[in-house]
């Protein structure tokens, strides 16, 4: 399932009377239209933007783009699903080294999406 990256930058921008161009500014970026993008759902935030965000407003930066760890999150289970299959199959020390790690990946994950979602 694809979720769109949600962002709650508009909300806590304008919680402090912020207008897109002065948070453009804190943020080190020349143009009002890059918050507008982001607020907007048309770009992800950089991750230099996020963790500034995250200072400025002094809340976790993906509470502040929640849709964002989901994204990451169903991008990094289907590589870890991809390499492991590739994977399969060879019978050296390393490759079974690497199948652990992933298997570990993959249930460490999941694991942590779980306790987001209780």
């Amino acid at each position: 399932m694809h979720h769109r990256h949600q962002s709650y930058l508009r909300p806590y921008r304008r919680r402090w009377g912020l207008t897109q161009q002065e948070l453009a500014f804190l943020i080190g970026i020349k143009s009002r239209t890059a918050i507008s993008r982001i607020e907007g759902l048309k770009r992800k935030p950089s991750l230099n933007a996020a963790l500034i965000c995250m200072m400025i407003f002094d809340i976790p930066a993906l509470e502040l783009f929640p849709g964002l760890l989901s994204e990451l999150r169903q991008a990094i289970l289907a590589r870890a699903n991809e390499l492991y299959d590739e994977l399969q199959g060879n019978s050296s020390k390393a490759a079974r080294l690497k199948l652990d790690f992933l298997e570990q990946l993959v249930e460490r994950v999941n694991a942590r999406h779980s306790e987001s979602t209780v």
